[in-house]
């Protein structure tokens, strides 16, 4: 968000909105890459923390399984983008786009996680943003600048992740070798229900931005990231309450918890925004550096987190918490086919031509999310009481 402001006044609306699509496009080959893996490894890091060989048995297999990937990915990609024209004319910019996969394939974020040294974590990618914003200050002086954006980006993933590998073969004696084509694949077979998690959310959480370019403009792909932006922004304070309480909730498992939690939830998300709202023409003017812009995208964007406090909230206090982790692929799977018929009902009525359209169908995605998991929550909530008679 540093970054923000500089670059769209020095690149302008079009060719950052070009930027952002080549990262959302190479972001699909980073979940090809990580293969869920991320998610589920720091259990098995942690089990075997004081095991050297076994931790190099794992290591080993998730780094040959990802570099396989990456390369795999990577023909896609360019087969991908060769087919498009109005891709292939900055190919260029895509190809540096794609080294942000690099990030992925190097730095093994769930090893930290899983021996408690979070702060390897946090030292690597505080270390790599800043040197990010430095290098995008220095070099991005022009409009013609605009295919280095993803080029410092992909060398600060590479120094992240190069950083982190030193530390794992030095510090922790890790020995990588050439793993067990069994092994491999049983790492595989675990990761796969995340995988496909992760898949399909993206569906529903990306390919916006591609519609967005394609239908209307790469301009307004900026105006729908960032609304994006602030919709994560003002959703942080909810997610940092769901994990604080997750622990306590799943222990005790009790509803006036529960309950109070979504209160607080709501009312310190509904205060931001309205907070936000009220701010919102300053806001805009700050990041694009426009008097004249269509506020109503953003407006209608920001009843997003309010639905989202409930939502997300739900999805770790409840569904997580006790015990009902398939309902959360039951709701990613009913809230995509949501998304996906709107989207498809709206380009049969040929209406895909504004960004505020969108909005729109994103906003009632997330609607529809609160929706399926109020249903589900209250049967879970009913059974419990149940028990508790």
């Amino acid at each position: 968000m540093i970054t923000f402001p500089y670059l769209i006044k020095t690149l302008g609306t079009e060719l950052y909105g070009l930027v952002i699509t080549s990262q959302v496009i190479a972001s699909y080959a980073t979940f090809v890459v990580d293969f869920g893996f991320r998610t589920i490894l720091a259990k098995d890091i942690a089990l075997n923390k004081n095991n050297i060989a076994k931790l190099s048995e794992i290591m080993s297999s998730i780094f040959f399984i990802r570099l396989l990937l990456f390369f795999t990915s990577f023909i896609f990609y360019i087969t991908f983008i060769g087919i498009f024209k109005y891709y292939s004319n900055h190919f260029i910019l895509f190809l540096f786009a794609f080294g942000t996969t690099l990030e992925v394939l190097l730095f093994p974020q769930f090893f930290f996680q899983g021996i408690e040294e979070m702060k390897y974590i946090t030292f690597i990618k505080v270390g790599v943003s800043l040197v990010f914003l430095a290098l995008i200050f220095f070099f991005i002086k022009e409009k013609s600048d605009y295919i280095f954006v993803p080029l410092l980006k992909s060398i600060g993933s590479l120094i992240g992740g190069l950083v982190a590998i030193i530390i794992i073969l030095k510090k922790y004696k890790i020995r990588l070798k050439l793993p067990k084509i069994d092994t491999m694949r049983n790492f595989m077979l675990d990761a796969l229900p995340v995988f496909g998690t992760q898949i399909i959310t993206s569906i529903k959480d990306k390919f916006s931005y591609l519609l967005v370019g394609y239908f209307v403009g790469m301009s307004d792909v900026v105006v729908y990231d960032l609304g994006v932006k602030f919709i994560s922004i003002l959703s942080k304070p909810v997610s940092v309450l769901s994990q604080v309480l997750l622990p306590k909730i799943a222990r005790d498992k009790k509803i006036d918890l529960i309950k109070k939690g979504l209160w607080l939830a709501f009312i310190t998300t509904f205060i931001l925004t309205a907070i936000f709202f009220l701010g919102l023409p300053k806001i805009m003017h700050f990041f694009l550096s426009k008097t004249n812009i269509d506020l109503m995208p953003i407006r209608i964007f920001l009843i997003a987190p309010i639905v989202l406090a409930i939502s997300s909230f739900i999805s770790i206090n409840i569904f997580v918490a006790f015990g009902y982790n398939k309902y959360l692929l039951y709701n990613i799977i009913l809230t995509t086919g949501f998304y996906l018929t709107a989207t498809l009902t709206m380009n049969y009525f040929h209406m895909l031509n504004k960004v505020i359209v969108f909005v729109v169908i994103s906003v009632l995605t997330y609607i529809a999310e609160l929706v399926f998991s109020s249903f589900l929550a209250k049967a879970i909530l009913k059974k419990r009481k149940k028990l508790l008679r």
